[in-house]
């Protein structure tokens, strides 16, 4: 019998294309800024230099993959991988009424990933994951819960 590698959950998404991403082109929008062996800074140059929009990607081995979970069975594999991607970009706001009203904000958005170096783990079943925590931060109505999680309301609410 061929190994299979799944999740246990049940309640699974049965249109996993739900979330389109925006193609944001990577390589013909973006300027290489950084680079050494274990990141990756992109700097859009669609944006403008007091306003810009940074991309970040990063990659490290880890020695072991700390979790809160109660694993029965572990893996003897216990060195990992950690990788992330993270956006950084400036809000700007302005005041039509006042042309010297300006205020920039940045807003940092980071994904991390950590699991074991094992070839039971595949990327797409870290996708499924990734879908699976994008249907944690919205409501059955399709909205976003970041309002929610903005005002420190951890907690999902009936909608």
């Amino acid at each position: 019998m061929a190994k299979q590698s799944r999740f246990s959950f049940t309640n699974i998404d049965v249109n996993p294309n739900t979330i389109s991403p925006f193609a944001l082109g990577l390589t013909s929008n973006y300027a290489l800024s950084a680079e050494d062996a274990n990141n990756a800074v992109l700097n859009n140059k669609t944006a403008p230099v007091d306003a810009e929009e940074i991309i970040t990607f990063r990659s490290r081995p880890i020695a072991e993959v700390r979790t809160g979970l109660n694993i029965q069975y572990p893996s003897k594999v216990k060195s990992g991988i950690q990788y992330q991607a993270q956006v950084e970009a400036v809000l700007t706001t302005t005041d039509t009424d006042d042309p010297t009203f300006r205020v920039d904000e940045p807003i940092v958005v980071l994904l991390t990933v950590r699991h074991a170096r094992s070839g039971n783990i595949t990327g797409a079943l870290i996708a499924e994951l990734k879908r699976r925590l994008d249907g944690a931060l919205m409501k059955s109505d399709g909205t976003w819960r970041f309002d929610d999680l903005m005002r420190g309301a951890e907690r999902p609410v009936v909608d």
